[in-house]
């Protein structure tokens, strides 16, 4: 019954991704999953929940979430609302498509997203197709050092979908939402610790 079921879940799925992807699919050619490369992740990932999806990411002062690319370069996401990943509740059944599931990455992806709509430093180095291809670079670091267990498709379909033109209009007309600086002094109803 099992194997019957996860039989007709992956075929939906792969039904699904194949009628869903090209409504996002830009005229670029498709990526593949060696065409990323591997980083090193480290530090704490803290985030606090103030409501329904309404996240508040706290960087660690001893040990912030940090990701150093392949090339060198490091990202260190600061204080900042999220709400994980922007995945459609419909995919939310699949186990690889939850929307914390692959939380790093998908706190490094905003916040490139938050530098741009902020005017943040340093924002001018990305655009929507490098902030795609970093989530993507982190995704396959935690898949590498077996931090998460999922196929390489999963990694595949997630970048497409934020290197979409959707995902393009939203970097382009983005507003900047800082959190404000009296939520600090309110108790969150829950935190959440990851390390890395």
């Amino acid at each position: 019954m099992n194997s019957l079921f996860t039989r007709f879940r992956r075929r939906w799925l792969a039904g699904f991704v194949s009628l869903v992807l090209p409504a996002f699919a830009q005229p670029a050619a498709a990526a593949s999953y060696d065409d990323f490369h591997v980083g090193t992740l480290k530090g704490k990932l803290i985030v606090q929940w103030w409501g329904p999806d309404k996240f508040l990411f706290l960087p660690d002062k001893a040990d912030p979430l940090t990701f150093k690319r392949s090339g060198g370069e490091t990202i260190t996401p600061g204080r900042m609302f999220t709400d994980g990943g922007s995945i459609p509740r419909s995919l939310w059944i699949f186990r690889q498509y939850s929307p914390w599931g692959y939380a790093p990455a998908f706190i490094v992806h905003d916040w490139l997203f938050n530098m741009k709509h902020c005017g943040l430093p340093g924002n001018d180095k990305y655009n929507h197709e490098i902030a795609a291809t970093i989530m993507a670079e982190v995704m396959k670091t935690m898949m590498e050092t077996k931090m998460v267990d999922v196929a390489q498709l999963t990694l595949l379909a997630m970048y497409q979908a934020v290197d979409s033109n959707v995902a393009k209009t939203y970097w382009d007309t983005g507003k900047c939402e800082l959190p404000p600086t009296g939520l600090a002094a309110k108790k969150p109803l829950y935190e959440f610790k990851l390390s890395f």
